[in-house]
């Protein structure tokens, strides 16, 4: 049964708070995919103050927090965000540095091959010198590029005859993330037929492990609730789109994924007028209160009404369920107010329980109407 699930984090605080803070059997349905965002900005010049090697310890750092948690386990990892000509102190690609470093750790990392950048000399190179670990494999990620391509057969099956013949990858092992990126413009439809057409072409291309993610959460909270100290609900069309599937084809050796409470597009730089909120996954859709900028009257104190709001609600999980659920509660009852790091962690910590254990029931009703029949 397709009861593992993949989601899309970036290897930050919020998010690694919130994979910690997992039951044991929940961590151990999700593989994460883990984007390795760059360090710039602010964060790069107090990290130039602190080292000479600011680059290299800060991707230590991102594989000693990685693998406190998934030591002797699976992730895969991306370096997307990443320049491909950009190199460490060292002389290393980050890709490669980071997967040495994990190794070392012994995590079992899957380094990600991306279609959007196998263009590049560099890269291939970078992909063509790793060598992974017996229990590792190469992820290949088609993103909205290569879905574009899929309009020019001819042209996307160059690329993927190349990436085989580089690295010598076994087709049958090597599993396929099609990623559709941002859907919330994406009618449930036309999402739907970018699936099919993937998945059926590349099954036919030899690989048997193909992954679907999408994000249908907008990149900004007025997007997905129009008015101030409201709630509004947000269809997951992802996950429809993937019950779907399924359901059509229940056989099929499609897994889910996503990109948890975040849209792919959006910024980590916290905005001056913030709205404070909570995005509360839910069956099929998110489940969102929205308050008012945290220059605003009562700043992020906001966040103990808007935890009532969710407890107060027929969706609310209550405490057993998970550690967000039981952080919501907290904070309803006045025990904190909490900073937007820390509202990441709760809102993925319940959003990851919460779909996990959505894909788990589904394949289990799946199996047992396929047995019945």
């Amino acid at each position: 049964m397709n009861t593992q699930y993949f989601p899309i984090v970036r290897a930050k605080a919020g998010e690694m708070e919130a994979l910690k803070r997992l039951d044991a059997s929940t961590l151990a349905r999700c593989t994460p995919i883990f984007e390795v965002t760059k360090l710039d900005g602010s964060d790069l010049e107090r990290a130039r103050k602190r080292s000479t090697t600011p680059f290299e310890d800060y991707l230590d750092k991102r594989a000693e927090a990685i693998a406190a948690i998934f030591k002797g386990k699976h992730v895969i990892v991306d370096a997307s965000q990443w320049p491909v000509d950009f190199v460490t102190e060292g002389g290393e690609q980050v890709l490669g540095y980071l997967c040495s470093a994990l190794c070392d750790l012994d995590v079992n990392v899957c380094p990600v091959i991306g279609y959007d950048r196998w263009d590049s000399i560099e890269y291939q190179e970078t992909i063509k010198s790793m060598v992974l670990p017996e229990k590792s494999f190469f992820c290949i990620r088609l993103d909205s590029i290569a879905i574009e391509d899929f309009g020019d057969i001819d042209h996307l099956n160059d690329v993927i005859e190349s990436m085989i013949a580089v690295t010598g990858l076994n087709e049958a092992a090597t599993p396929v993330l099609i990623d559709v990126g941002d859907v919330t413009k994406l009618p449930i439809d036309e999402f739907m037929e970018v699936v099919e057409t993937a998945y059926g072409h590349m099954k036919g291309l030899g690989f048997e492990f193909v992954i679907m993610s999408a994000s249908s959460i907008p990149d900004s909270i007025e997007k997905a609730v129009k008015d101030r100290d409201s709630t509004g609900i947000v269809q997951r069309k992802e996950m429809i789109v993937w019950k779907g599937f399924m359901s059509a084809n229940p056989s099929a050796s499609l897994y889910f994924g996503d990109y948890g409470v975040r849209n792919p597009r959006s910024s980590d730089i916290i905005a001056t007028h913030m709205n404070v909120k909570i995005r509360y996954t839910i069956s099929n859709a998110f489940f969102i209160a929205r308050g008012h900028s945290v220059q605003g009257a009562d700043g992020y104190a906001q966040s103990q009404q808007l935890s009532r709001v969710i407890v107060n609600s027929v969706h609310y999980k209550h405490p057993p369920f998970s550690w967000g659920d039981m952080k919501i509660m907290e904070c309803s009852l006045g025990g904190f107010t909490g900073s937007s790091t820390n509202w990441i962690s709760f809102d993925t910590n319940h959003h990851i329980k919460m779909v996990a254990t959505e894909i788990l029931e589904f394949t289990t009703q799946l199996a047992a109407v396929a047995a019945r029949v």
